[in-house]
C-alpha cells in the first residue's frame, strides 16, 4: 500500500491563527473599509503567511487560499458580466490567463534547454577559461556566467542550482578547498559568496529574472505603470555595472581567499570543454532561438507590436524547440517549476487584484498619506525603501514578500507625489537586493549558505554590509540614470 504524501501540519499553524484573527475583528474593522475588503485581506495574509510558513509547497497553500476565497463570496469561479457584456467581477479561472504567469512558465520550458543541451555547462567554462588566472578572476568569471545566464535562465534558483553551483564546486575541489572544513577558506567560501551576489545581480539586471520581478511588472501595471523586457533592462544596466564592478572587490576584500593565483583553472576548464567536445547540433538551436527571444523582446519594447508581447515570444521560442526536436512534449509536461508558478503567480495576482477592487489598497495608501502629510516626497521614498529592503527577514520568499509590500508601498509614494516611474522601479530594484539578508532569504540562499563554505554567522555579518552598500548604488545611481533616460 503506498504511503501517504507528506504534510507539513504544523505550517497550518500561524496561518490559521492569523486568519482566524483578523476575521474576528471584522466588526472592529478600520472606519472606510468594505467588510469585502476586510475579508480580503484577511485570506491574503493569511496565504502569505502560509507561504512563508510552508504547510504545503506554495502551490498548494495558494490554491487553498483561492478555495477559501471563493467559499466566502470573495470571487466567483466564472467572469460575471452584465447585460452589456461587460466584465464587472473577475473569476478565478480568468486568473490562469495571466500574461506574466504564462510567460514565466514558458520561459523554464525555455531554460530546459539550456541543461538539457550542456550549452548553460560550455558557457560557465569558456568563462572560466578566459578569466580564470587568479581568483578574484574566477570571480568576475562567475558573476559575468550569472549575467550571461540571467537573460537565459528565467528562475535564479534554477540558474544557481543548475549552472553556477555545480562549476563552483568543482572548481573549489579541484583546489582542495573542501565544505565543513577549515580548506573551505582556500578558495571555495569566496566563490559560493559571489556566486551568491551575482545572482542578485542578474536578477536585477531582467525582468524574467525571477518571479518577483513579473510580481512586481504585474502590480505596477495596475497603478498604470508599464514594464516591458527592455525597459527593465536599460534602467537596471548602470546600477547592475557598477554594482558588477564594485561587489566582487569588495567580497573579496572582505572574506579574501586564501589562494589569490589559480593556474590550473584554464586546464580545468579547457579539459572540460574537450570532454563536452565540438557545440552539438542541438546547443546551436537553442543558442539561436534564445537569441532570437532576446532580440523579439527588445524589439517589443521599442516598437510595441502586438503580435510580439512578452508572452507570445517564449510561447514561440519553445514552439520552435518543439519544431526542433530539441525539447520533446514530455520534456516539457515534466518541468514541474513552470506548472508550478503558474498556478501560484497566478493566484496571488489574483488575490491582489480583488484587494485592489474591494478598495483595501486604496484605503491603505490614505491612511499612511494622512500619517506622513508635510513630508517631502523624497523622504517617503526613502522610507519605504528601508521598509521594503528590511522587512524581508521576515520573509522566507521573495515572491510572497512583494506580493505583501510592493503594491501598497507603490500607491503610498505615489499618493505622496513621487514620480510614478522612479517609485515603481526603485521598489521592484529592492525587492531584489533585499535577497542580500538572510541565509533563507530566497531560493539562492537556501542553495549556497548550506554548502558548508559559509558558515551562517559570516553570512548575516557581510549580507549586512553589502545590504547597505546595494541600497546605495542603486537609490542613488540608479535614480540618477533613470532621471537621465527618462524614467522619472
Amino acid at each position: 500500500m503506498k504511503n501517504l504524501e507528506k504534510v507539513n501540519y504544523k505550517g497550518f499553524i500561524w496561518p490559521l491563527v492569523v486568519g482566524i484573527v483578523l476575521w474576528l475583528i471584522i466588526p472592529w474593522r478600520p472606519r472606510g473599509l468594505s467588510l469585502q475588503a476586510w475579508e480580503m485581506f484577511a485570506i491574503f495574509v493569511a496565504t502569505i503567511v502560509g507561504c512563508i510558513t510552508k504547510p504545503l509547497p506554495i502551490g498548494g497553500t495558494t490554491l487553498l487560499g483561492m478555495v477559501v476565497t471563493v467559499l466566502v463570496g470573495l470571487a466567483p469561479v466564472k467572469d460575471v458580466v452584465n447585460s452589456k457584456g461587460v466584465v464587472i467581477q473577475t473569476g478565478i479561472l480568468s486568473s490562469f490567463g495571466n500574461s506574466a504567469a504564462w510567460l514565466i512558465a514558458m520561459a523554464f520550458i525555455m531554460a530546459h534547454g539550456i541543461s538539457k543541451t550542456g550549452l548553460g555547462n560550455r558557457v560557465a567554462y569558456l568563462m572560466i577559461k578566459k578569466f580564470g588566472k587568479r581568483s578574484i578572476g574566477i570571480g568576475y568569471a562567475v558573476t559575468g556566467l550569472e549575467l550571461i545566464m540571467g537573460a537565459l535562465i528565467p528562475s535564479n534558483s534554477a540558474r544557481t542550482g543548475g549552472v553556477t553551483w555545480p562549476v563552483v564546486e568543482s572548481i573549489s575541489k579541484s583546489y582542495k578547498s573542501n565544505p565543513h572544513d577549515p580548506s573551505r577558506k582556500k578558495i571555495g567560501a569566496y566563490l559560493d559568496f559571489t556566486a551568491f551576489h551575482a545572482n542578485i545581480l542578474s536578477t536585477a539586471l531582467f525582468i524574467t529574472g525571477a518571479a518577483p520581478n513579473l510580481v512586481a511588472q504585474q502590480m505596477a501595471a495596475q497603478k498604470g505603470y508599464q514594464m516591458s523586457w527592455i525597459s527593465w533592462f536599460w534602467a537596471g544596466l548602470v546600477p547592475v555595472i557598477v554594482a558588477t564592478l564594485i561587489i566582487p572587490i569588495v567580497i573579496y576584500k572582505m572574506y579574501p581567499p586564501e589562494i589569490t593565483k589559480t593556474p590550473n583553472a584554464k586546464n580545468w576548464a579547457d579539459g572540460k570543454l574537450k570532454e563536452m567536445g565540438p557545440m552539438s547540433e542541438p546547443e546551436k538551436i537553442v543558442a539561436i532561438v534564445f537569441s532570437l527571444a532576446i532580440l523579439l523582446w527588445v524589439l517589443s519594447g521599442f516598437f510595441k507590436i502586438p503580435q510580439l508581447n512578452s508572452a507570445f515570444v517564449a510561447f514561440l521560442a519553445v514552439t520552435l524547440l518543439l519544431i526542433t526536436g530539441v525539447l520533446s512534449m514530455e520534456d516539457a509536461l515534466h518541468e514541474t517549476g513552470a506548472w508550478n508558478i503558474l498556478i501560484w503567480l497566478s493566484i496571488l495576482i489574483l488575490m491582489a487584484g480583488k484587494l485592489i477592487s474591494y478598495g483595501f489598497i486604496d484605503w491603505f495608501a490614505k491612511f499612511i498619506q494622512s500619517e506622513v502629510h508635510g513630508i517631502s516626497w523624497g523622504l517617503v521614498l526613502v522610507v519605504l525603501v528601508l521598509l521594503m529592503f528590511y522587512t524581508h527577514y521576515f520573509f522566507a520568499s521573495g515572491t510572497a514578500h512583494m506580493t505583501a509590500l510592493y503594491l501598497p508601498f507603490l500607491t503610498v509614494a505615489t499618493a505622496m507625489g513621487a514620480p510614478l516611474g522612479l517609485s515603481a522601479m526603485l521598489l521592484a530594484f529592492t525587492g531584489v537586493i533585499n535577497a542580500s539578508t538572510t541565509h533563507y532569504a530566497n531560493g539562492p540562499a537556501s542553495i549556497l549558505a548550506t554548502t558548508g563554505y559559509v558558515k551562517q554567522k559570516e553570512w548575516w555579518k557581510m549580507n549586512f554590509i553589502l545590504g547597505i552598500l546595494y541600497m546605495l548604488i542603486f537609490s542613488i545611481v540608479g535614480s540618477l540614470w533613470m532621471k537621465i533616460i527618462g524614467v522619472w
